[in-house]
């Protein structure tokens, strides 16, 4: 049996939303352990658990998006402070309607359709070759984007010819 395995991974660019997060979350703390010590010792504790807060959450804001294709399947894993993986979407391909660039005219119908689900596992980089995979479940569409690398590309087209585009 010839199954067909292939990874890939990309590092999430980090956002605006994200830096402005961790501004807050240290200046907020910072003003509480300080004004602490100015008024109150309980103060001075709340900013405590907050910095011990902070030093657990604010790794968790670098992700890792893993793509894993193993014959028709293909997951996506986002990996959080490089070392906690959480499981967030399975696509098979029997499902799969289309897969194209996203920028492709190919998928106009579909994302036209304001009730499709929409699931992002990109970098966020503009320089980056993103793609785009229609799967129907039922009556649900979900848009999947996703930025595979040529050799992933090349076991899906193996897999599922007629479901990759590439204009």
């Amino acid at each position: 049996m010839n199954d067909l395995y292939t990874e890939a991974s990309v590092k999430k660019k980090v956002t605006v939303t994200d830096t402005l997060i961790k501004v807050v979350m240290v200046v907020l703390i910072a003003g509480l352990i300080l004004g602490g010590f100015l008024t109150n010792k309980l103060i001075t504790i709340l900013g405590v658990f907050g910095a011990f807060f902070a030093y657990y959450f604010l790794p968790l804001l670098n992700v890792t998006y893993e793509y894993i294709f193993c014959d028709g399947q293909l997951d996506f894993d986002k990996i959080m402070a490089g070392e906690k993986r959480k499981h967030m979407y399975r696509l098979d391909f029997d499902r799969v309607l289309i897969m194209a660039p996203a920028n492709s005219h190919a998928l106009d119908g579909y994302k036209s359709n304001p009730a499709a689900k929409k699931l992002d596992f990109t970098s966020l980089e503009k320089d980056r070759k993103v793609y785009c995979i229609v799967e129907s479940s039922g009556d649900i569409q979900t848009l999947v984007y996703f930025e595979p690398n040529e050799k992933m590309i090349s076991y899906i087209k193996q897999k599922a010819p007629r479901k990759v585009s590439e204009y």
